[in-house]
């Protein structure tokens, strides 16, 4: 913070040391003008030094020197604090005017000290998305997120046809165990293979997992730099070639649901894909 231009109320009060030195009792007494300016470390030093205290006391004088000089500060701040309120309720000081000079000082500061906000790729993103989903390249947006949309329940439908495999045949296993459960195998037996399916189940559950979360962390990156490149790409008013494409994208992406849209009609898998994401 700025410092305080103010009057500043100087206070001048012994500090008193007592210390035992063989059979001699003494005491050391130093006058301070509060509040203390000097480094604490430095008048110490200063004492030590100037007064050829011995060096055993040396720790014991340091703690007892900030104590002091801690406390009385303290004592200092306590009673301004009591002034200042008495001034208030006896109506000596306006109270909206020190508000306001409260506000202005804190203000000040916040300005000065504060570190300025900063858009974050996220904001910035949502910004250019904002700006041409409500532009004519909208259908070109639209139809790059059915692309991945389909890509996406492609690897979904792979991994249900998978799983259900698996499925089938454990069951079949499971099946020729339990025929067999009381003669030639135990329960621990099929305790065993049930536990062993269940991990070849978690495995592949595992592997899917992570195969869809990382095409759909690729495909949105890949959407997010598409996205900023064409927004920079239409500020561009001699880049022809850009207009000319989104003129044609809308045949385009009917074309494509036509082609597309049936086969993923009634799959409840839009929650999978990256496109929620995007804010």
């Amino acid at each position: 913070m700025k410092p305080n231009k103010g009057k500043t109320c100087t206070r001048e009060r012994d500090y008193v040391y007592k210390f035992n030195a063989g059979n001699q009792h003494l005491v050391l007494t130093v006058p301070l003008k509060f509040p203390v300016q000097e480094n604490i470390s430095h008048l110490h030093g200063r004492l030590m030094l100037l007064h050829n205290l011995p060096c055993f006391i040396e720790n014991d004088l340091k703690q007892s020197l900030n104590k002091f000089i801690e406390e009385e500060t303290i004592k200092d701040y306590d009673r301004e604090a009591e002034m200042a309120l008495e001034a208030v309720k006896s109506g000596k000081v306006d109270i909206n005017q020190l508000a306001d000079t409260w506000a202005k000082a804190y203000k000040e500061t916040m300005l000065e000290y504060a570190k300025p906000e900063e858009t974050s790729w996220d904001e910035d993103f949502a910004d250019v998305y904002h700006d041409l989903i409500h532009s004519p390249a909208s259908e070109m947006l639209l139809n790059l997120e059915h692309n991945y949309f389909v890509s996406i329940s492609e690897l979904i439908s792979e991994r249900d046809v998978e799983l259900k495999k698996l499925r089938e045949r454990q069951g079949a296993e499971m099946d020729k165990v339990m025929q067999e459960l009381g003669k030639s195998l135990t329960d621990q037996d099929v305790n065993s293979l049930a536990a062993q399916h269940f991990e070849c189940q978690q495995d592949l559950e595992n592997k899917w997992t992570n195969e869809l979360k990382q095409s759909t962390a690729i495909q949105k990156q890949e959407y997010q730099e598409w996205v900023i490149k064409l927004h920079q790409d239409l500020k561009n008013p001699n880049n022809s070639s850009i207009s000319d494409e989104i003129k044609v994208q809308p045949s385009q992406l009917r074309e494509s649901v036509e082609g597309n849209g049936r086969i993923y009609e009634e799959q409840r898998l839009l929650e999978e894909s990256f496109t929620i994401h995007l804010g």
